[in-house]
């Protein structure tokens, strides 16, 4: 692909593979050039050796005319004097050649090529410095507002230096490559000139190849147009690009300014600051609800502590991939990962968490806004793939063992809960609605919690941590008969009866954000769980039983038999 000016502003791994391509063809190039200058400086080097030795030659041959008393004499004269004559022309062709193409070739190799690596070695170091001030911006503690904000502000003026020279660099090669192309067809042209006056062949072909060169001196002419027009274009480009990256960034400054600001006089300042760039999303336009990508900081636990990679991440179609420089591309199946929007153990700012099978990542963003939005996306993405597993599968009717969809009939009985039990979990005082939400008929749950759940708040309790909440899909997993017994003898309505005893209004949960919310005070921060049973859970968890746990929701069972508080949700399908 080409060079895109567009591209500049955003850096994104194809620009710089473009660019990297277009600097390999750059090299090859000068290779090629100096290869062809070295050619010519040899060549002249023999011509000027053969002119030398020819010109002994037609001097021994000018003694020996003169010695000579032949009738032959004068013809000897005549040709000694046409030898002279062509070592003359031979003398003036070598120094031409040596003007229309070794001089300018050298010129040319010596400044335009010396410029274009001035303006890569500008372009590099910006890069080097761009990387150096986002690892200190990242390393950055949280309660170090004085240094978060002198980074922050070293990274914006890195960032907007790399995207000026980065645009710099990119007018000049494009402009540097249609040069070159003038430049030879010039030399060429004039080559051709000299090489005519050299050796004057017959007419017919003097003709043709004077035909020949004067075509290509009207494209010479015309390529000079063309150069000076589309540079006018470029020139007129680069600024229109520069001015709306100098505004991009100052958007995201101003972004990482309110971060630090939000407690300040100024933030308001601010705020209305930040509205004034509210019309160029053209620069950065925004990604798809389920779709995300951008550079992030990926950190991988090691001996002594994190390593820290910055590399590029999407999400996709239920994907993530992470491609760290000059590797190979990572792709990670969220349906199958967990993700919580803080990191424990990590003193950098803009952190949060990513549970695999294969192992947990840190990933860091570059604000707390852009930090939100990935956390979003990836818990929307999960919640996707999972619920395109659940289209796929249907219930075993356990009174014929017949299936819905062909893709069943390949599984287990034994996989798949039975409808008859499905159904006598729904009955259990409170099952008929989502025990967090209240939307009706939930076919997920939280095994140690012993509660039904959707599967909108399904993934918000993956994001809770194992350790929290153990979510399977009363659909598509294999329960034992303790972990169904649980759900029977626990059910909705007893365990909201210790973890909502103490909410006093109703709930109102229409967003994905509110649910969160709601859900991380229920079972994480227990906010809402009644007095006495406080003590019990958080020895459950130090000691990772369920057992005692379990014995206190049934006993609630066993006195309030049904829910006494109300729930009001929108139900909104997410």
């Amino acid at each position: 692909m080409g060079l895109s000016f567009e591209e500049t502003v955003e850096h994104t791994p194809a620009f710089i593979n473009a660019l990297q391509n277009k600097e390999r063809e750059l090299d090859g190039l000068e290779n090629r050039l100096n290869r062809l200058l070295a050619l010519l400086v040899r060549r002249e080097e023999q011509s000027r050796n053969m002119l030398e030795t020819s010109k002994l030659i037609n001097i021994e041959f000018e003694q020996l005319t003169a010695l000579s008393e032949s009738p032959l004499k004068s013809t000897l004269k005549t040709y000694t004097s046409a030898m002279q004559h062509w070592d003359e022309s031979c003398e003036r062709h070598t120094e031409q050649i040596r003007m229309v193409l070794t001089e300018p070739l050298s010129d040319f190799l010596q400044t335009d090529f010396k410029k274009i690596e001035l303006r890569k070695a500008q372009y590099h170091s910006a890069v080097k410095e761009h990387l150096t001030c986002s690892e200190n911006y990242a390393e950055c503690k949280p309660d170090d507002m004085v240094r978060l904000h002198g980074a922050s502000q070293s990274l914006y003026n890195a960032n907007y230096n790399m995207t000026r020279l980065a645009a710099r660099y990119v007018l000049n090669l494009k402009t540097f490559f249609t040069k070159q192309d003038v430049f030879l067809t010039g030399q060429l042209s004039e080559l051709i000139t000299t090489y005519l006056a050299y050796h004057q062949l017959g007419s017919n072909i003097a003709l043709e190849v004077e035909s020949q060169r004067d075509n290509s001196m009207v494209v010479l002419v015309d390529t000079k147009a063309q150069l000076e027009e589309h540079t006018t274009k470029l020139r007129d480009d680069f600024r229109s690009v520069l001015s709306r990256a100098e505004r991009a960034q100052t958007m995201k400054l101003l972004n990482l300014q309110l971060y630090d600001l939000h407690l300040n006089e100024e933030a308001t300042k601010t705020a209305a600051k930040l509205k004034e760039f509210t019309n160029i999303e053209e620069i950065a336009p925004t990604a798809p609800p389920d779709q995300v990508s951008g550079y992030l900081w990926v950190g991988e636990k090691s001996t002594f502590g994190h390593s820290w990679t910055r590399c590029w991440c999407n999400v996709n179609d239920g994907m993530l991939s992470i491609q760290p420089a000059e590797k190979m591309e990572q792709r990670i199946n969220l349906k199958l990962c967990q993700v919580k929007s803080d990191a424990y153990n990590v003193n950098r700012v803009f952190c949060f968490s990513l549970f695999s099978p294969v192992k947990p990542l840190v990933l860091q963003a570059n604000s707390s806004q852009e930090k939100e939005t990935w956390v979003m996306i990836i818990h929307k993405a999960i919640a996707n793939a999972i619920s395109k597993q659940h289209t796929n599968y249907s219930i075993t009717d356990e009174s014929n063992g017949n299936c819905n969809n062909s893709a069943v009939q390949s599984r287990r009985k034994d996989d798949i809960i039975p409808l008859s039990v499905l159904r006598e979990l729904q009955e259990v005082p409170g099952n008929m609605l989502c025990a967090d939400c209240g939307k009706k008929k939930p076919t997920w749950a939280s095994l140690n919690l012993g509660v039904l759940i959707c599967i909108e708040c399904s993934g918000i309790h993956r994001g809770l941590g194992v350790q929290l909440s153990q979510v399977r899909s009363l659909t598509l997993d294999a329960l034992s008969e303790e972990q169904i017994e649980m759900l029977r003898d626990v059910g909705n309505a007893a365990a909201n009866q210790i973890y909502e005893a103490e909410l006093d209004a109703e709930k109102t949960l229409s967003t994905h954000a509110q649910r969160k919310e709601f859900i991380s005070q229920k079972y994480q921060d227990l906010t809402f769980t009644a007095s006495q049973f406080y003590d019990t859970i958080i020895e459950s968890r130090k000691t990772g039983s369920q057992k005692t746990l379990a014995a206190v929701q049934k006993m609630v069972k066993r006195e309030t038999p049904s829910p006494t508080k109300s729930i009001q949700s929108d139900n909104v399908s997410h």
